[in-house]
């Protein structure tokens, strides 16, 4: 089972691949044999087929073929509904829509010897999505330098810290199973697959920003953020319970704090920012979640027991590749509060420095309360 979860997640790697190629995009005659090849790595698939749409019809733009895999390719019905929007699957064939303005503008077609998992669809439809936005690309114009390059940044900066939990994870997993320890090793297990699925809503957000401009897509619902903080931290722990500096992370919630209001995907992707932050410096210290009602709002504090933001480093945290001093030796990119604020913000919340000083700081944030706006 291990092995399964872990190869779920490394999967997605070839991911970076094409979306590389899809922001720099200018010829689809070379792109779209790139993906082909990709996505036959993703899924360990001896067949790849691209189809585009041309006067209603698709025509095979681009093929992979595993060495000694027989000829073959799905049936004409199922191109033809993939074409027509929907996801088909049959014969060892999952056929899925490449996105277009005004319907389907063309087929990801994949072949594999073993059955189709909810994980294997998920993976398709989001490879379609990438070719959709390398192909815009290549009609269009690549992206500049600075816009490819803050593309690249925030697609490495998100798969960063899922794949790093992942990476602990199986190596706990690993360690328990030798040791007999079972009940460790179904923990770990519950971290690999919970990062595995992470990374897809991850490259599924990155995705959705681009294709609205670069505005945040937000799908709201009620949220127990004290429940979301308490996942969050979970990796976090397990993570410093392997360590030599074992780091204590709590999370505690005030009585009748009630749901707030959010995008469950991008607040997860907060709250894992402001985590990873604070596990970071407070390395063998203390964090503390803190999640209370605040009028027509819910805060959350994330408080650590660190060194401190320097007060000259204080107006740049919050800045695009903006890193503090005491950052500097620390792995990232300095994103990941540059994203957190925007996301926030397009929440109608705010996120801000509560208190820093030598003993410590504190991340807040404020969210809207589902009650409130309900009434």
């Amino acid at each position: 089972m291990a092995t399964v979860e872990l190869g779920q997640a490394a999967r997605l790697i070839p991911l970076i691949e094409i979306g590389r190629a899809a922001t720099g995009a200018v010829d689809r005659t070379a792109f779209l044999p790139l993906v082909a090849r990709e996505v036959a790595r993703i899924f360990d698939a001896p067949h790849c087929e691209v189809w585009l749409e041309d006067g209603g019809v698709p025509v095979l733009s681009a093929v992979h073929r595993s060495t000694g895999a027989a000829a073959g390719s799905p049936n004409e019905d199922a191109l033809a509904s993939a074409l027509g929007g929907t996801l088909v699957i049959g014969d060892g064939w999952l056929c899925a829509p490449i996105p277009g303005e005004s319907g389907a503008r063309g087929v990801l077609a994949v072949g594999v010897d073993r059955a189709w998992t909810d994980h294997d669809r998920a993976t398709v439809e989001l490879v379609a999505t990438v070719i959709a936005l390398g192909l815009r690309v290549a009609e269009s114009g690549p992206f500049d330098d600075q816009a490819r390059d803050e593309f690249l940044a925030l697609v490495g900066h998100d798969l960063r810290s899922p794949l790093s939990n992942v990476r602990v994870g199986a190596q706990l997993a690993r360690r328990n199973l030798e040791a007999g320890d079972i009940e460790s090793v179904s923990q770990a297990l519950a971290i690999i697959e919970n990062q595995s699925a992470r990374l897809l809503e991850r490259l599924e957000a990155l995705l959705d920003a681009v294709a609205a401009s670069g505005r945040w897509l937000i799908r709201l619902e009620p949220l127990d953020l004290a429940a979301m903080a308490e996942t969050a931290a979970e990796p976090y722990r397990l993570a410093s319970s392997d360590s030599r500096r074992s780091t204590k992370i709590e999370v505690h919630a005030d009585t009748g704090t009630p749901l707030a209001r959010g995008d469950a995907a991008q607040i997860a992707q907060v709250l894992d920012h402001l985590l990873d932050n604070a596990a970071k410096f407070a390395a063998g210290g203390h964090v503390t979640v803190a999640v209370a009602p605040a009028g027509a709002m819910v805060r959350v504090d994330v408080c650590d027991d660190g060194p401190g933001i320097r007060p000259e480093d204080v107006h740049r945290v919050f800045a695009p590749f903006g890193r503090g001093r005491s950052a500097a030796s620390r792995d990232g990119h300095g994103l990941g509060l540059y994203l957190a604020r925007n996301i926030i913000a397009a929440h109608g919340g705010k996120l801000w420095i509560a208190r820093t000083s030598r003993s410590g700081t504190c991340m807040a944030f404020t969210l809207p309360s589902a009650s409130h706006e309900e009434a």
